[in-house]
């Protein structure tokens, strides 16, 4: 039997910032198991860890890293990672520093908007198309409890998250700014050609705009379980097609198929 690797990936299924730290592992090459849980049942797992509340958390034999930003500057250090999230010597420390500033600004002003507005229109789905989307890969005992109270779970997930129609309407003002700052930044980067945010290479801000604004591009390679398409209301539909039209949406398109041929 291979060697089990080391480092244990605590997510959500359908987690995006989950998504970028799996991704970052693939990328840098860094071997990985992963441990999913549904929503609620993940908080007793995260503690055991070592963690506080949320995922993703990684476990390594050295150190429990609780969120994507602390994986990514983790795999920055590592003498084995195949790619440095922030460009390693190869990039300026001004190039570096605005990498870092990006993937910060991101995690606090897009993924929670693209994380609310997807739920708005995901959760009044039948539950075949949306708990057992959230529920893909945890423990068989987890799925069988979540479904018997996904109404809880549901109402749960809304009010700290905040998921209703005026806070989608919101999220969806605060998502169409974000997409067009990164279109002028990209635009405005002509050693990226259109193509990184940042200098030449793929860092942290390329792989972090793509994945946080995953949920309302549906993107194609998405690492969990994705309702299909006719199972959705037309009005989200709408707007995934409004996104993967944007110029912005397309770079995160082309990023996940950049991610695809370089860690499948």
């Amino acid at each position: 039997m291979p060697p089990v690797p080391p480092n244990r990936l605590i997510i959500i299924p359908p987690s995006h910032y989950c998504e970028k730290a799996r991704w970052a592992l693939k990328l840098a090459g860094v071997p990985f198991t992963q441990e999913a849980h549904a929503p609620l049942f993940h908080a007793p797992a995260v503690r055991r860890a070592g963690g506080a509340r949320s995922t993703p958390v990684l476990v390594t034999p050295d150190a429990v890293l609780k969120d994507s930003e602390e994986i990514l500057a983790w795999l920055e250090e590592r003498p084995e990672a195949a790619w440095r999230p922030y460009g390693g010597g190869a990039l300026s420390p001004e190039e570096r520093a605005a990498a870092r500033a990006w993937e910060a600004r991101l995690g606090r002003e897009l993924g929670p908007h693209t994380r609310r507005f997807a739920y708005f229109h995901l959760l009044p789905l039948p539950r075949a198309a949306s708990l057992e989307c959230v529920i893909d890969g945890a423990p068989e005992r987890e799925r069988r409890w979540a479904r018997l109270g996904w109404p809880l779970i549901r109402w749960v997930m809304r009010k700290t998250m905040r998921i209703d129609a005026a806070g989608a309407a919101r999220s969806r003002e605060r998502v169409d700014a974000c997409f067009d700052e990164v279109a002028a930044a990209l635009a405005a980067n002509p050693a990226g050609g259109g193509e990184r945010l940042v200098g030449r290479l793929l860092t942290a801000a390329d792989l972090t705009f793509a994945t946080l604004a995953a949920p309302v591009l549906l993107a194609p390679g998405y690492g969990a379980r994705l309702p299909p398409d006719d199972a959705l209301p037309a009005a989200l539909l709408a707007e995934v097609a409004r996104y993967r039209a944007h110029p912005a949406g397309r770079f995160a398109l082309r990023v996940y198929e950049e991610l695809a041929r370089r860690a499948p």
